[in-house]
């Protein structure tokens, strides 16, 4: 039995040899496909019967002017005192806070002197570690935390009211 494109193709006259000879066997050997196809072929004469219809030449110019063209709506935005100053305290927060890191990282004592005072109570292996490293990794993680807790308390809240008033 043939697809329905290809009895399509034969009433339109494009189909193949092969699918004309196909057909030609079925409509002579085939009641059921007999029926089908003169089914298909009052289809295929309905449809070339209805006319087609066309928009238009100036479909889109009557569609954009139909549309409503809205004027955008300007919200005047007041800004705080306070907010054109926050950058600058920001960087002075932070200034201050290496200026003190570096100041207590030369205050601090040498490893001399704690193996001198206390020369059984640190293994070798850890020595640099507790003096030099342990020092540098707590400042550094102490800072982290204090730019988080100022990213969450103050900038977050300031740009999240800030968008929310332009709207």
């Amino acid at each position: 039995m043939l697809t329905d494109e290809q009895i399509f193709d034969i009433l339109d006259g494009q189909a193949s040899k092969e699918i004309l000879q196909a057909h030609q066997n079925l409509l002579l050997n085939s009641l059921v496909y007999q029926q089908y196809f003169k089914e298909l072929e009052a289809i295929h004469l309905d449809l070339v019967d209805m006319p087609l219809e066309h928009t238009s030449a100036n479909f889109t110019e009557n569609v954009l002017a139909a549309v409503v063209q809205e004027k955008p709506v300007l919200v005047p935005v007041k800004r705080k005192a306070w907010a054109g100053k926050l950058l600058f305290v920001f960087f002075g927060i932070m200034i201050s806070l290496f200026i003190v890191t570096i100041i207590s990282l030369l205050s601090y004592s040498s490893p001399v002197e704690i193996i001198q005072i206390r020369p059984n109570l640190i293994p070798e292996g850890f020595k640099d570690f507790l003096t030099q490293d342990f020092t540098k990794v707590a400042v550094l993680a102490n800072l982290i935390i204090l730019l988080v807790l100022f990213d969450k308390r103050v900038l977050r809240p300031y740009f999240k009211h800030r968008r929310m008033t332009l709207g």
